[in-house]
This record gives structure tokens, sequence and C-alpha cells, in this order.
């Protein structure tokens, strides 16, 4: 079992910590936050800190931190962390169902009972949420976030650093541009033509 580091701890890294200790293919050796949180887990120090871990053996890491209002902030802890050469591997929750002919990208976290379809393509750092859908040959950009109970129906596309809200629904062939956010309970459907 090899040693991860989480980076942050509130909310979702909770989620992310409870799937890790589900899987069993990973020890969680502490987190890594800019205080200290009540936790079951070792703080670490500040992000300053994971150099040192590295250094010490500790290849591994998880950004657990949200995307709401944070999507930068995720990007570029990100792009530190690999400078250091954090590996970020794929977590997923033993309830998840993901298709063999799925593709899913570094450092994505994909939640308990999300189902990922055949020829999905989810790009890396994404988070696919508790019971969200990615249904047959759809494709989601890097640093996504498909947020609890939403389903993206088959051959959707959804770029970069989107964010898709809970329980929305994108209906089949749809775009969703990068950046885009699709508020909470949304429906995106075709669009009509215009006689």
């Amino acid at each position: 079992m090899e040693d991860i580091i989480l980076v942050g701890y509130g909310g979702h890294a909770k989620s992310v910590a409870d799937c890790i200790e589900r899987g069993n293919s990973f020890r969680i050796v502490g987190y890594t936050d800019k205080e200290k949180h009540e936790s079951p887990y070792t703080y670490l120090g500040t992000d300053e800190a994971l150099e040192f871990y590295f250094e010490r053996g500790i290849k591994n890491a998880v950004l657990c931190i949200g995307y709401l209002g944070k999507g930068n902030l995720r990007e570029k802890l990100f792009s530190y962390l690999k400078g250091i050469g954090f590996y970020f591997p794929v977590i997923v929750d033993p309830s998840a169902i993901i298709s063999e002919s799925a593709q899913i990208g570094e450092g994505t976290f994909v939640g308990k009972r999300a189902v990922i379809n055949a020829n999905a393509l989810i790009g890396k750092m994404c988070i696919i949420n508790t019971a969200a859908i990615i249904e047959h040959e759809s494709v989601v950009g890097d640093f996504t976030h498909i947020a609890v109970g939403a389903v993206l129906c088959g051959r959707v596309t959804v770029g970069n650093s989107a964010f898709i809200g809970a329980n929305a629904t994108v209906i089949q062939e749809q775009n969703i541009d990068s950046g885009k956010l699709v508020p909470a309970g949304m429906t995106i459907r075709k669009r009509r033509k215009e006689n």
C-alpha cells in the first residue's frame, strides 16, 4: 500500500479520504492546509511542507479542494505540486461504476455511486461527484466539476474548468463551453430552430 497526502482539508477532503479508505489502495499519512483542523489525520503543515515530504519518499498527492469558486486555486496547486514531482492517482470509490472503455485523466476523483459509461473521456483533475452520471461517448475537460447527481446524457462535451451543478441535466449531444457554470437543477436542451 502506497502513501498519499491530502492537500487541503475541508468538506470535499472528507469525501475523498473516505473513498481512499474504502478502496484500500493508499495509506493516508496526513493533510496539508492553511491551518490545522479537527481530523483523524495528521496535520503536516501548510503547502510549503509538501516538498519536504516528497523528498522523504511520499510521491502521491490528492487535491482535496472543492471546485466552486476555487477552480484557479486547484489549477495553481496542481502545477506547483507537479513541479515538485508529485503523482496524482485517480481516486475512485468502490461503489462507482466505470466502463472498461472509458478513459480517466490523472488526479480525477470519482465519488460514490457515480457512473462513467462506455467510451466516455474524462480529463485530468476533474471531480465526478456522488451519483453523477457521465453517459456514453461524453467528454469532460480538465479541471471540470460534475456535481452531485448531475447527468450528462450521451455524447455531451464539456470544456475545461466548467461546473455542472447538483442535479443538473445536459441532454445528449450538447456542448458546454470551458469555464461555464450550469446552475443546480437546470436542464440544458437543444435549441429549437427559429421559423
